[in-house]
């Protein structure tokens, strides 16, 4: 049976690096959301998911513009994790949720989520 569980959670404004998160799966739900824009129509967010360890990119999980929310789902297998936000004129928060346990093949994908 597979089990989530919470693995993080961050918020701001502008850019940051935000994790180092040991996973012992790879498998990741991410929740997103961006609030606030301004000026309008001016708001970008990125999130890049990238080794803590080398700080290479392994996906752009998130590209959008403006106000919105959604999910990604990402599998890429056991590591430390780091997420890099881009932002810009808006204020961004995202949760980083791990599936453990039993593994249902093709319910994830790495495609970004973009607008």
């Amino acid at each position: 049976m597979a089990v989530t569980r919470e693995v993080g959670a961050w918020q701001g404004r502008g850019i940051a690096t935000v994790g180092d998160i040991p996973s012992e799966t790879g498998r990741f739900r991410i929740h997103w959301q961006t609030t606030n824009e301004s000026p309008a129509g001016a708001g970008t967010f990125k999130l890049t998911m990238r080794s803590a360890i080398s700080g290479r990119t392994l996906q752009l999980v998130v590209d959008h513009q403006g106000v919105g929310a959604g999910t990604a789902d990402y599998d890429e297998g056991p590591r430390t994790y780091d997420f890099l936000v881009e932002s810009a004129n808006l204020d961004w928060k995202f949760r980083v949720d791990e599936t453990t346990g039993a593994y249902v093949p093709g319910s994830s994908s790495a495609s970004p989520a973009k607008r």
